[in-house]
């Protein structure tokens, strides 16, 4: 699709505006830089002069965030609404798909109704609460599940039937829309059938279609777990295909009669110099980043068409890899933009009162088919309660000691516009991530939304151009990252950190708890601010990243961000004060 912001009346309508610099429409005070569309693109508006207003970067950015949100938010709640209860079908007209049949994968539209609360069935959800946006309307996992109940005497739940479907989207030439996919669920929801079906699917009606030998590859976090699927689907092939089995320890190998292989192995980091069309992961959360990223995926460079699917529960602190790409996801899911990562997560949203059974269903899609309330209460009774809501509830715990309560934060959602006065930026521990949080007054306290997540500091560097360019805007920055400031941006610049930290966590914790802080509603925000937790120092308190199941940047710069947003100004009574 191409860029509608490079439509030459765009462009035309864009100048004009824009010639006689004009003041913002939105703030009224900055310096407009931008055109925003009064009624969306994707909404209907168009490039022509009656839509367009002049704006600031960070009221144009922040107007841009609240309606990606919206769409989300109703994204999601139609597709439940439209696939609760449904029985998924492989074709309309009940005949065998073939891995060449395209099953349109039926995206609802943004105008659906809403419906977003527990589930009072006694089933599990077919649909993830968290998924990225999928490319394209056809896909290969109606036939992979028709094999599945053919073949194999699998009848798969409509769960996996649904992420099966997002991880084979293709696109008009029958190319996989994604590479990489992750799916996330509570543990015991049948996670090593879905795995058997595809890789014996993709060796035998899948590899028949492409006409060259496929190489699969199965790995676990531990080889015990890894044998019990790789035995059953090798006694499968060897008895309905004539494959030959190697049962050698160490050295287990399917042979297809056309030379396709199907191998397993533990999660190491020696698993250079394979060529591999299809990897399969089990329990993610276990396996550390330099057996994905160093060996693994580099295996498939050379391969037409891969994919490396990859399965978990949720994991704590040290699961850095499964993290990585849940952050990914996220930012995808806020931006609306679809890419090679496929992100399925089926779990309670934040908020919530994890003990109320209604919405267990949520991370077990499985309830009702082969989970029963039963046994997930006996095992919330016999289990410690951090251990339940990781295993069972697919939830990231690694402390009690949450600095907000539990549906705080989600009631802070707010549509109210402001105009941001600091930008605080700071950068993953790992470096593989930047991000910058926009804070501002308002009628009601302080208002904080997403001013960028950046993958490099050079295009980090870039956003902060970009929202810099209104002047009243203050710039807060860690001082790794302070010391590559432009000059031009040095006398706006000044630094934060641990110290600060520590200075106002406790300050904006309790503008949260008083209805004096409030947010726009990004997902990838809601998830470093749910998951932050606190630590005491020197009578004091502070996020800790150590503490917290994973990253809390956004949540860090939060905290700089409000808390300097509301230092007294000339004329302006601060919403909560500072010192």
């Amino acid at each position: 699709m191409a860029d509608p912001y490079k439509d030459p009346q765009y462009q035309r309508n864009r100048a004009a505006l824009l010639r006689d610099n004009p003041t913002c429409h939105w703030c009224g005070t900055a310096k407009a830089t931008q055109a925003d569309h009064l009624l969306e693109l994707d909404n209907g508006g168009t490039n022509e002069a009656h839509n367009l207003v002049p704006s600031c970067g960070p009221c144009n950015a922040s107007r841009g965030a609240r309606h990606r949100n919206a769409k989300v938010t109703r994204r999601i709640a139609a597709r439940n609404q439209a696939l609760e209860g449904v029985q998924v079908s492989c074709v309309a007209d009940g005949r065998t798909p073939s891995p060449r049949t395209y099953i349109p994968l039926g995206q609802p539209q943004d105008d659906e109704s809403d419906r977003f609360g527990p589930d009072l069935s006694g089933f599990g959800r077919v649909e993830p609460r968290l998924e990225t946006p999928i490319v394209g309307s056809s896909s290969l996992g109606p036939a992979l599940s028709a094999w599945a109940a053919r073949v194999a005497g699998i009848e798969l739940m409509p769960w996996q039937v649904r992420v099966l479907a997002g991880q084979l989207a293709t696109d008009d030439a029958g190319n996989f829309q994604h590479r990489l996919a992750v799916a996330s669920t509570g543990r015991q929801q049948g996670k090593s059938f879905a795995l058997r079906a595809l890789a014996g699917w993709w060796l035998t009606e899948l590899a028949a279609t492409r006409g060259e030998p496929q190489s699969v590859l199965l790995v676990s976090n531990k080889l015990d777990r890894t044998m019990p699927m790789f035995r059953a689907l090798a006694e499968l092939l060897e008895t309905k295909f004539g494959a030959q089995v190697r049962w050698g320890n160490g050295s287990q190998q399917v042979t297809m009669p056309d030379r396709s292989v199907f191998r397993m192995a533990a999660a190491k980091d020696n698993h250079h110099g394979g060529t591999y069309d299809l990897i399969l992961v089990d329990e993610l959360w276990d396996i550390q980043p330099t057996v994905i990223f160093d060996a693994l995926l580099p295996s498939q460079i050379a391969r037409k068409n891969p994919l490396c699917s990859m399965w978990s529960t949720a994991g704590d602190q040290s699961s850095v890899c499964l993290l990585r790409f849940r952050e990914q996801a996220m930012q995808a899911i806020d931006k609306q933009q679809a890419g090679r990562l496929y992100y399925a997560e089926w779990s309670p949203p934040p908020g919530i009162n994890p003990d109320d059974r209604r919405w267990w269903g949520w991370a077990n899609p499985a309830l009702g088919h082969t989970v029963t309330l039963d046994a997930l209460e006996a095992a919330q009774s016999t289990m410690d309660r951090a251990s339940f809501l990781r295993a069972h509830l697919n939830l990231w715990i690694a402390s009690s000691e949450a600095w907000l309560p539990p549906d705080l934060f989600a009631n802070r959602q707010t549509d109210l516009p402001c105009r941001p006065t600091v930008l605080a930026v700071d950068s993953s521990v790992d470096e593989s991530r930047y991000v910058g949080v926009l804070a501002g007054p308002a009628e009601h306290g302080v208002t904080v939304t997403v001013g960028f997540v950046a993958e490099s500091e050079t295009e980090m560097w870039a956003e902060i151009d970009r929202l810099m360019t209104d002047p009243q805007l203050q710039l807060a920055i860690t001082p790794g990252l302070e010391l590559h400031t432009p000059l031009p941006l040095r006398r706006r610049t000044h630094t934060v950190g641990y110290g600060e930290l520590i200075k106002y966590t406790g300050l904006v914790r309790q503008a949260i708890l008083e209805g004096r802080l409030w947010h726009t509603g990004e997902t990838t925000l809601a998830d470093h601010v749910g998951r932050a937790v606190l630590a005491k120092t020197n009578n004091a308190v502070v996020l800790s990243s150590q503490k917290s199941p994973g990253p809390i940047e956004l949540a860090r710069c939060m905290v700089w961000a409000a808390a300097e947003a509301s230092r007294p100004v000339v004329k302006t009574k601060p919403a909560f004060a500072s010192s």
